[in-house]
């Protein structure tokens, strides 16, 4: 079962999930288009990001430097919102 521990995609455009004892951030990685992203986060992690908008901005790029490190792109949609999320 999911249940969302922070934000929401619909007025913040950023939200964290838990599932499975797991946390996982849900956000727009598009520039100039959509492209809605799903990665796990650590606890500190979302510890930092619900700190205040400038450490979500600095966890956010953090992790999208950790996916071009393993080879993923960061800017490619791997997830697809519900419809009433937004």
């Amino acid at each position: 079962m999911e249940e969302i521990v922070f934000g929401s995609l619909s007025s913040e455009g950023l939200e964290i999930v838990s599932r499975d004892g797991l946390y996982f951030v849900r956000y727009d990685a598009g520039a100039h288009n959509v492209a809605w992203r799903e990665d796990e986060i650590s606890e500190l992690e979302v510890a930092s990001i619900r700190s205040g908008k400038a450490a979500e901005y600095e966890a956010i790029v953090a992790l999208q430097r950790r996916l071009e490190t393993a080879g993923i792109n960061p800017f490619e949609q791997n997830w697809v919102p519900m419809k009433s999320k937004l």
